[in-house]
């Protein structure tokens, strides 16, 4: 299945994501990494999964 996640480097959006990926979904993943709260902890989430072959990352709104 094709899943589009918004808000995935999120706290839920990126534990969704790996759940997704695991399961062997193809996700895209979009958020704009604003700085509500630390941006470096948008970025260690994303880091989890951002290499995965079946994932793709979009910085947008």
């Amino acid at each position: 299945m094709e899943v589009l996640v918004t808000g995935a480097a999120g706290f839920i959006g990126s534990a969704l994501v790996l759940r997704l990926l695991e399961r062997g979904d193809v996700v895209v993943g979009i958020d704009n990494h604003n700085n509500y709260y630390d941006p470096a902890l948008k970025e260690a989430r994303l880091a989890r999964h951002a290499t995965h072959p079946h994932y793709t990352h979009l910085r947008m709104d």
